[in-house]
């Protein structure tokens, strides 16, 4: 597996005569190591004594089954993750003395700046607050706003809350009142449901499994150029290559094409989504069915398709965000035995 900062891992690797492990956060990598963030301290690895190495999921922070039990922050990183523009960077008071310094080397912490001014996306676009900045917030809000001036985006911030309610989670706590007085108006909520592949999946493990008589699923790295334009951006959109830098970000993303096959040999689209797999969690994104095609199964069987091939993988959790007035979307997520674990809002100014 690749080792990169941000990843929840358990290292196993050689030490003295035995072995051992360490499990925790990855905070750096070099060319000779890996430093772990453990319960018990900073654990710094010589890469050439690793035996092996797992990428796990976040550490739980309450009982219940295992998509229940992770923190709205870990959600929101894993989120975060598979919808992640090539311009992005980390707002942390260590940074800023780094870059003073002329330094390179950054820490993974604190609020998630993210810019594509190609595309419209608000979560490509906004500032996402993970951590304590290690400045005060005012201060903070002032380098988010001229971060995003210097690009000629208004600054936007995404707050989310500590569970299915509307209470702000604490490291959101302080933005609200501040965010209400410089003049900042939330969206609409965005819902963030979670659920058990494998239950989702209905036992599959395949992406095969998921498909209805006349209706062809496909798998692919890469969207097909029918994908693309049934999510909104036609060829001559002008937003359409950088949405598509979007769609193809991260590492471990797959296209889900559900096809009607025609009589004449020809298919059509149907129905797609996107997903991504992030610290071993399975994130849905861009789901979407033909206007004309839609209360028919398509969209449910693409959905099942790309959670088994997850499953299989013996990925056991998914998440997927969802705006509040997408009923639709959200009726399909809890049929398929989907609960709300937070909602989220871009406050705009």
């Amino acid at each position: 597996m690749q080792l990169r900062p941000g990843i929840r891992v358990v290292l196993r690797y050689r030490d003295g005569e035995g072995a051992t492990d360490a499990l925790g956060t990855v905070e750096d990598v070099t060319d000779t190591t890996v430093t772990v963030r453990t319960k018990r301290g900073p654990a710094v690895v010589d890469r050439a004594a690793i035996i092996i190495a797992h990428e796990v999921p976040p550490a739980p922070v309450r009982t219940g089954r295992p998509h229940e039990v992770v923190s709205a922050v870990d959600l929101r990183r894993i989120s975060a993750a598979a919808w992640l523009p090539p311009e992005s960077t980390w707002l942390h008071a260590d940074n800023v003395r780094a870059e003073a310094q002329g330094a390179t080397d950054f820490v993974q912490a604190g609020w998630l700046l993210r810019s594509e001014p190609g595309a419209s996306t608000k979560r490509a676009n906004s500032v996402l607050p993970l951590d304590d900045p290690g400045m005060p917030v005012p201060q903070a809000l002032d380098a988010v706003e001229s971060w995003y001036e210097t690009r000629d985006v208004p600054p936007m911030v995404q707050i989310f809350s500590a569970d299915s309610s509307s209470a702000l989670d604490p490291v959101c706590a302080d933005l609200g009142p501040l965010l209400r007085d410089r003049g900042y108006t939330p969206s609409p909520p965005t819902l963030l449901l979670t659920g058990a592949t494998r239950e989702a999946a209905a036992g599959a493990t395949r992406a095969a499994d998921a498909a209805l008589p006349g209706l062809a699923i496909d798998m692919t790295e890469a969207p097909s150029e029918d994908v693309v334009t049934v999510l909104g951006f036609a060829p001559d959109h002008p937003e359409r290559d950088a949405y598509t830098r979007l769609l193809t970000g991260g590492e471990q993303v797959q296209f889900f094409s559900a096809w009607a096959q025609h009589p004449n040999g020809s298919r059509s689209l149907v129905a797609a989504c996107r997903m991504a797999e992030v610290n071993r969690w399975a994130v849905v994104t861009n789901l979407v069915t033909q206007p004309a095609l839609r209360r028919r199964g398509a969209g449910r069987a693409i959905v099942r398709a790309a959670l088994a091939t997850a499953a299989g993988r013996g990925v056991r959790s998914y998440l997927v965000d969802v705006t509040a007035d997408n009923a639709a979307s959200i009726a399909l997520f809890e049929s398929l035995g989907a609960t709300v674990a937070q909602r989220s809002w871009y406050a705009r100014r």
